[in-house]
């Protein structure tokens, strides 16, 4: 025998629908934020190949100038900051740790790159996501992202079709 499902079922039902909506909505932000992220981390590690790596490796001890593992651990950021952008000013300054730096590269003093802020910004988050890189990836990749919001569209016209249906009872058999 078939049941009859009211129209407080179904809106009971599709409440709950909106909530989800909802949830998934409210995730967005942040997958595309960790999209945005991982982007960064990608030009700062472009960035760090193509003009740090003569000089420095990230793990593999020193070269020239010192090995980076753990930096953003040991240095401020806005002290990294100056040290990429500006270094010879950090030493003109006599900056303790710059001066500590300049010794232990035989007075080889680091070079202004050029950077821009985003460049350097993009570098110090590469630096960042090397010490973290046994913590399990979380978010979305960004390439699910058009999937995602396709998704949650489809959900809100599956939603809005049963408040329409729902204004009668409906026999399931």
């Amino acid at each position: 025998m078939g049941r009859l499902i009211t129209q407080r079922q179904v809106l009971s039902t599709a409440l709950r629908s909106a909530s989800l909506l909802l949830l998934c909505l409210g995730s967005t932000p942040a997958l595309l934020l960790a999209a945005e992220a991982s982007a960064s981390v990608a030009e700062g590690e472009a960035i760090f190949s193509q003009t740090c790596t003569a000089c420095h490796t990230i793990g593999k001890g020193q070269l020239v100038g010192p090995d980076l593992a753990g930096v953003t651990t040991r240095r401020e950021e806005s002290w990294l900051k100056r040290q990429i952008q500006e270094p010879d000013q950090l030493i003109a300054e006599k900056d303790p740790i710059a001066m500590e730096l300049l010794k232990a590269s035989n007075n080889v003093p680091m070079v202004p790159l050029g950077l821009k802020d985003a460049q350097v910004q993009s570098v110090i988050a590469y630096l960042k996501s090397t010490e973290r890189q046994e913590s399990v990836a979380t978010g979305l990749p960004s390439q699910y992202v058009p999937t995602v919001l396709t998704a949650v569209v489809v959900l809100i016209g599956l939603t809005l079709t049963g408040l329409v249906a729902a204004n009668k009872k409906v026999d399931l058999q």
